[in-house]
C-alpha cells in the first residue's frame, strides 16, 4: 500500500530541535529553521530539501545555528541587513555627539572618548552590531582590566550608559542592557606627601622656576588653592577678581575658588603671555597647558620622591593640612575644595572654624609650614647633590 503523502501547506514540528519544521509544498519537501534574534526580530530560514537532507542532519544544522543565535549573531541576516545594523563604532560616535557632547562636561566627555577609544573598541572591534554584545562579552572586558579596579568599573559604567542609549535609539529591545557585573572593590587611595618629601617638592619646584615657570606655578596654585588640575589649567587671567578665582563651570559647576595671599603671590610671580588669556600657557599659541605628565616626572625625579604620587593627591594634602594645622572647619575644607558631598572630605580628618578666606589663608599657610618644616626637616632630607 503506498504512503500517503503529506497535503501541501501543512508543516512537521520536530519534537527535539526547537523551531525545526519540514514544510511540505506542492512538489517537495522543505526543513526550515525558526528563531528569534536578540534583537527580537523572528527568522524564517532554510537548510534544505528533503531529498537531499536527512533528518539527523537537519537536527545537526539546526543545532549549530542556534549555538550562534544564542551568542547574538544572526545566521539568516542578509548582508544589506548586516551592513545596516548599527555598530560599537557607530555607538561610540552616537555617544559622544548626541548625548556627551551636550550633557556631559568637556572633562568626562574626554574620558568617555578615551574609555571607548582604548578600551571599549578594541575589546568588541569597531564593527561588531550593537545588538550582538552580550552579557558574557561584557565581563570578559571587565576582567581584562580587574588589575584596574577603578578603570574597570568606569568603562563598564560607560558601557552601561551606552547600551541605554542603545536601546532609546532602537538598536537593542528594552531592557536587554548586556552590562550585568559585579563591580570590584576600589581601593581608597590616600597617599599625600611626607612632610620631608613636600620639602624636598618645594625645593625642586624652585629650581625648576626660571625654566618652567607656567607649571611651576600651576603646581603651587594646586598646592595652596586645593583645586582640580582643570580649574587652574584653563583658568583665565580675567577671571581672577577680588573676592578669588571665578570658574564659570567647574566639575561642580560655576564656583568662587577662594585666593590665599600666598596663592596671589604666586600668580603675582607667573608670567604673562601677550595675546595669550590664559594663566597657565601652553606650548601651542594662544592655548593653555594640556599635558603635564613629562614635566611633572621630571619634577618627582628632582624631588627624589620615588613612591607614586600623582597631581591629585595635592589636593588631599592641601585638605589634611588645613585641618590639621590651620585652624580650618571639615565644612570649610569642603567648601574650598569643591566637594559637595561631605562625605567625600570626612576622611581628611574632623577638626574646626571661620570664613572663606581666612579658611584659604589658613589652609595655604599649614601646607607652606608642613612643607617647609621651619628649615630643619629639610637640612635633615636634602642630600649633597641637593
Amino acid at each position: 500500500m503506498a504512503e500517503k503523502k503529506a497535503e501541501p501547506g501543512t508543516h512537521w514540528n520536530d519534537p527535539k530541535v526547537p523551531g525545526l519544521r519540514l514544510r511540505h509544498l506542492n512538489t517537495k519537501s522543505v526543513y526550515y529553521l525558526y528563531y528569534r534574534t536578540r534583537a527580537g526580530r523572528q527568522r524564517n530560514m532554510k537548510l534544505g530539501d528533503e531529498r537531499l537532507f536527512t533528518l539527523t542532519r537537519a537536527r545537526d544544522e539546526a543545532k549549530e545555528i542556534l549555538a550562534r543565535v544564542a551568542k547574538g549573531e544572526d545566521p539568516a541576516a542578509t548582508r544589506s541587513e548586516l551592513s545596516q545594523r548599527p555598530t560599537m563604532k557607530t555607538l561610540k560616535e552616537w555617544h559622544l555627539e548626541r548625548h556627551a557632547d551636550a550633557k556631559n562636561k568637556p572633562v568626562w566627555r574626554r574620558d568617555i572618548e578615551s574609555m571607548y577609544r582604548m578600551h571599549i573598541l578594541p575589546h568588541f572591534g569597531e564593527n561588531t552590531a550593537v545588538a550582538d554584545v552580550t552579557e558574557a562579552d561584557v565581563n570578559a572586558l571587565h576582567h581584562k582590566l580587574r588589575k584596574q579596579p577603578h578603570r574597570a568599573n568606569r568603562v563598564c559604567a560607560v558601557l552601561s550608559k551606552g547600551f541605554n542609549l542603545a536601546e532609546k535609539w532602537g538598536w537593542r529591545p528594552r531592557r536587554s542592557n548586556p552590562v550585568i557585573i559585579e563591580k570590584y572593590k576600589e581601593k581608597k587611595r590616600n597617599r599625600q606627601p611626607e612632610a620631608d618629601e613636600a620639602a624636598r617638592l618645594l625645593i625642586a619646584l624652585d629650581k625648576a622656576r626660571a625654566e618652567e615657570p607656567h607649571f611651576v606655578g600651576l603646581i603651587e596654585l594646586l598646592l595652596f588653592t586645593g583645586a582640580r588640575l582643570n580649574e587652574v589649567m584653563a583658568a583665565k587671567w580675567e577671571w581672577v577678581k577680588e573676592d578669588g578665582l571665578h570658574l564659570p563651570d567647574s566639575k561642580t559647576g560655576e564656583k568662587v575658588l577662594p585666593l590665599s595671599s600666598l596663592a596671589r603671590d604666586v600668580l603675582a610671580e607667573i608670567p604673562q603671555v601677550k595675546g595669550n588669556p590664559y594663566i597657565v600657557v601652553g606650548r601651542r599659541k594662544g592655548k593653555h597647558m594640556v599635558n603635564v605628565t613629562k614635566p611633572w616626572n621630571r619634577l618627582m625625579k628632582s624631588a627624589n620622591i620615588t613612591e607614586r604620587l600623582i597631581r591629585h593627591d595635592l589636593r588631599r594634602f592641601f585638605a589634611s593640612a588645613g585641618l590639621s594645622g590651620g585652624g580650618v572647619s571639615l565644612s570649610q575644607v569642603g567648601e574650598l575644595l569643591g566637594h559637595m558631598d561631605p562625605r567625600t572630605t570626612k576622611r581628611y580628618a574632623s577638626l574646626l572654624t571661620n570664613t572663606a578666606q581666612e579658611a584659604a589663608d589658613a589652609a595655604a599657610l599649614a601646607v607652606k609650614h608642613i612643607m617647609t618644616g621651619g628649615g630643619k626637616v629639610v637640612a635633615m632630607t636634602m642630600t649633597k647633590d641637593q
